[in-house]
């Protein structure tokens, strides 16, 4: 994918979430993960915002134990990529192997979805991400982005964005820290 298309992506999604934040629209994953789910902002008079029933279930995926869970929600040609690594995973099974290594190397890990909104087959998630790292002193918890394309109702593609410059700061992880290697 090219550069200009990701920067079009990232500043389309930014502008978009931007608007919903400044309309008051808070969404979590406490909501259901039917479509006709929303969470209401803490403050009085607050606007709703429904969660889409992909983000949820996103989410609901990562929060859980089972590998297969999230494999399930994408396409059998799909692609993740953790941009803040440069890791990309094809297909059911790489998607699998990427949510069991995760798990092995972050305990705890969470995604809480702040807001996410669709647009045809496009969805924006503003979530915070969070666990602790194998072997680090302190957990982490970071704003992530994540954008998903949809194929026939299935995730054909995953973009995630955040800073783990922050991860391993947070952490109390020097800069240069890579992760152990399975054994």
């Amino acid at each position: 994918m090219s550069v200009p298309r990701i920067s079009r992506r990232i500043a389309v999604a930014g502008a978009v979430l931007a608007a919903t934040v400044g309309a008051g629209a808070v969404v979590s994953t406490a909501a259901s993960a039917a479509d006709t789910s929303t969470a209401k902002h803490a403050s009085s008079g607050a606007h709703h915002q429904q969660v889409p029933a992909v983000a949820s279930a996103w989410a609901a995926a990562w929060n859980g134990s089972d590998p297969q869970r999230l494999a399930r929600l994408f396409t059998k040609d799909a692609t993740y990529t953790d941009n803040a690594i440069g890791f990309t995973a094809t297909g059911k099974a790489e998607i699998a192997g990427w949510k069991e290594r995760t798990d092995l190397l972050i305990s705890d890990v969470r995604i809480e979805v702040k807001q996410a909104f669709r647009s045809g087959d496009r969805v924006a998630i503003e979530a915070v991400y969070s666990g602790k790292l194998f072997g680090a002193p302190k957990p982490f918890a970071v704003p992530t982005t994540t954008i998903l394309e949809l194929r026939g109702g299935l995730i054909a593609s995953d973009t995630d964005y955040y800073n783990l410059a922050a991860v391993l700061a947070q952490s109390g992880l020097p800069a240069d820290w890579t992760p152990p290697q399975p054994s």
